[in-house]
């Protein structure tokens, strides 16, 4: 039985790591580097951040956490690879935010109430790790004494950087909260429902 847990479990957040991966993937080539891009990814990916953790746990939602800003810079959605660190401590505060509130809650008035306590919040935690770290830190003491850049590269990409980890961040982290509240229930049932058949099955 604890076998078969874990072979879910791997099962599982392989899946939900694909399906970020993929998000970023097609969604940079359809739009580029929109701010239209930016909201669709953004929003999928803490969707993805949130169902991982509730449905599999914290650790599984750690793992896409740190992953996925290493993603984004293979692919080009990231512009600095020093970017990394913090977007993953941005993605872990969603995370953690979730996981200690909504676990083991399926549905209900109890799910909804825990719900709401964890979008307002792990949005508003995820946007300040994210503003905190990359436009005060990363923009000030990293990004600033690049040498590999030039006045007008660090002018640019200071510009485009404070803009897409302020604000952004706090409108993605809530409509993927408002996704999870959505999807969830109906898929943790699902899978709740066909694996009770598939104990039935061999019992």
């Amino acid at each position: 039985m604890k076998t078969r847990k874990q072979i879910l479990w791997i099962t599982q957040t392989a899946m939900l790591l694909g399906l970020t991966v993929a998000a970023q993937y097609f969604i940079q080539i359809s739009f580029g580097a929109t701010i239209v891009s930016q909201i669709i990814t953004g929003s999928l990916v803490n969707l993805f951040l949130i169902l991982a953790t509730m449905m599999c746990g914290f650790f599984s939602g750690f793992s896409i956490a740190a992953v996925v800003p290493f993603i984004s810079v293979a692919i080009g959605r990231m512009p600095h690879p020093w970017l990394i660190p913090f977007v993953a401590l941005g993605n872990l505060a969603i995370v953690f935010v979730f996981w200690l509130i909504c676990r083991r809650k399926i549905s209900g008035r109890s799910f909804t109430i825990s719900w709401a306590i964890a979008a307002v919040t792990g949005s508003l935690l995820k946007f300040a790790v994210l503003w905190l770290g990359v436009t005060k830190i990363f923009v000030n003491f990293i990004l600033a004494n690049d040498a590999a850049l030039n006045a007008p590269q660090i002018e640019k990409m200071t510009a485009a950087i404070t803009f897409n980890y302020s604000f952004p961040q706090l409108a993605t982290a809530f409509i993927g909260s408002v996704l999870t509240y959505a999807i969830y229930p109906v898929l943790k049932k699902a899978v709740t429902g066909a694996t009770e058949k598939t104990d039935k099955a061999k019992n």
